[in-house]
């Protein structure tokens, strides 16, 4: 369409198409470069779907582009199983760190890498360094951390009288500690979750006037 079609493209308009498809660099392309520039896209997008297609239909691995046998590592995108052999596909993901399918770049979701590390385990022993760790595992992980620290401290206070020296020396620097930790780490939506979870269990109006500053703060 492009082809047949592109005197009716103005240079701002394929500067467009080109973001929308995800091409860079193209602030100083001049129209037929950019035209040039879609076409090699849309041809690399086809022969791409191709090749997928034949991987699925002849069962290769299109990592090592060798026949598919047990064990083996199926990824489902978009109500597709794209297949790999294990060990090639345990050696790539920790080679490159970069935890998304190969053919179709989407991101392997934590629960499909949880599974694969079940595999790991099991074929490579549960000493192994090969498990995979992704970054939003470790941002998960550490939510549960600094929760777990916040859920101590409402506890530790749970229908206790303290006194005003014991809350300022003791308690509140270690909840302002854990709350800024909190707030600077992860998303605004976690953070409001947990904080209005301490202030309903909370009794301590120092610390609940405290919680109320930062949610006026960060409204």
């Amino acid at each position: 369409m492009l082809i047949s079609y592109s005197n009716n493209f103005n240079v701002k308009a394929l500067k467009r198409l080109c973001k929308i498809k995800g091409i860079k660099f193209i602030n100083e392309r001049k129209k037929d470069e950019l035209l040039n520039l879609l076409k090699k896209f849309n041809a690399a997008k086809i022969i791409q779907k191709k090749l997928r297609q034949k991987t699925i239909i002849d069962f290769i691995c299109p990592v090592c582009h060798e026949p598919l046998k047990y064990p083996f590592v199926s990824i489902k995108v978009r109500q597709k199983f794209f297949y790999y052999d294990f060990y090639t596909l345990i050696e790539y993901l920790n080679k490159t760190q970069d935890f998304r399918d190969p053919c179709t770049r989407y991101i392997i979701s934590d629960t499909k890498l949880i599974q694969i590390n079940k595999m790991i385990r099991y074929y490579y022993g549960k000493t192994t360094n090969k498990i995979l760790i992704s970054k939003s595992m470790i941002k998960n992980t550490d939510l549960h951390i600094i929760t777990y620290c916040l859920h101590d401290i409402v506890k530790e206070i749970e229908n206790r009288e303290l006194s005003i020296e014991e809350t300022y020396n003791n308690i509140l620097p270690r909840f302002i500690y854990y709350t800024n930790y909190l707030i600077k780490n992860h998303s605004e939506e976690d953070s409001n979750i947990i904080l209005k979870a301490c202030k309903e269990s909370l009794t301590n109006h120092i610390i609940i006037d405290y919680i109320n500053l930062i949610e006026m703060m960060n409204s």
